[in-house]
């Protein structure tokens, strides 16, 4: 997951079931398939990753809502750019895949937090290495 995408996720409204379910879907995804997630039923999947149906249904609404996972079928889908590690031919085409009405996960930035510069450097006085 690249850097845009890690603050993509950071900065959503998500609950902590979401953020837990999304985690689970990147470690079930099929990196052949580009993200793919099988879903058999719902509530065996709810069984698979250790949630109750209930917050499984609503995690996958929150998450499909900010545009991190849609539908593919009956199973769902990580978004391209977010289980690519990297660039190429292959994760160009399945971005190009993301079904249009699919929310952007990069539009909503937070308004609540501000970049301060030079954040990193050191100054007089100051005894960190």
């Amino acid at each position: 997951m690249g850097y845009a995408a890690h603050n993509a996720l950071a900065d959503a409204d998500l609950s902590v079931s979401a953020y837990k379910l999304f985690h689970k879907m990147c470690a079930l995804q099929n990196r052949k398939d580009h993200g793919l997630v099988l879903i058999e039923s719902q509530a065996k999947f709810a069984e698979q990753v250790g949630m109750s149906q209930a917050s499984v249904s609503r995690s996958l609404k929150q998450l499909a809502a900010h545009g991190f996972i849609y539908p593919d079928g009956r199973n769902w889908r990580i978004r391209a750019d977010f289980v690519f590690n990297g660039g190429g031919a292959a994760q160009g085409q399945a971005v190009q895949s993301i079904p249009a009405d699919t929310p952007d996960p990069y539009a909503g930035a937070r308004a609540d937090l501000k970049v301060v510069e030079g954040g990193d450097e050191k100054r007089d006085g100051d005894d960190r290495s």
